[in-house]
């Protein structure tokens, strides 16, 4: 576990990294922030030093959360075992069967467990995300043909934005149902 959070950590580090200098390509360039897609700037108009101010902080907060689930885990404590993996994870949120839905619209009763497994799921999204957002920027800076026509091809659809928040929840998704999957297999039988 201590290994896996330091490999993590690393790559998240080095993703991020990656993230920084294939944005810098183009936000250094006259009207480089026109083309930015980071909300903060498209939608506040912030600027470097504030980028690289919010990803401190937001990178701190997500290592923090990763750091309590790999060294301060907490341990469920059940009267009966659950079920599935759903009920596991409703037990383990709500402190009931069935609210796992909740989930959806509500912030768990267990503040510590969801905040341990933010820190495990959301390292992971942040990771990917911060490996394909450079990927793109690097193929459009660097004017890959291919590359711009798969862009115009998705643009008929949705633009590159939507596509990636929409596979950013779809990762969210998975990496949630993976956590309550694994951590279900652990409980020992009763």
């Amino acid at each position: 576990m201590k290994l896996k959070f330091w490999l993590l950590t690393g790559l998240l580090l080095f993703s991020r990294g990656c993230d920084f200098y294939s944005t810098s390509l183009w936000f250094f360039q006259p009207d480089g922030m026109k083309g930015e897609m980071n909300p903060l700037t498209y939608f506040f108009g912030v600027g470097w030093n504030g980028l690289i101010l919010a990803n401190v902080i937001v990178i701190s907060l997500i290592l923090h959360a990763f750091y309590q689930y790999s060294y301060h885990k907490t341990k469920p404590q059940f009267t009966t075992r659950p079920k599935d993996y759903m009920d596991y994870g409703s037990l383990l949120y709500f402190n009931q069967s069935g609210q796992l839905y909740k989930l959806m619209y509500q912030c768990p009763k267990n503040h510590s467990v969801a905040w341990q497994h933010f820190g495990y799921i959301v390292v992971r999204v942040v990771i990917i995300l911060s490996f394909l957002a450079p990927a793109h920027n690097l193929l459009q800076y660097y004017n890959v043909a291919t590359y711009d026509l798969v862009l115009d091809a998705i643009h008929l659809v949705m633009r590159p934005l939507l596509l990636m928040a929409l596979f950013g929840i779809a990762l969210l998704v998975y990496f949630q149902i993976r956590i309550l999957k694994k951590e279900f297999a652990k409980l020992p039988p009763q």
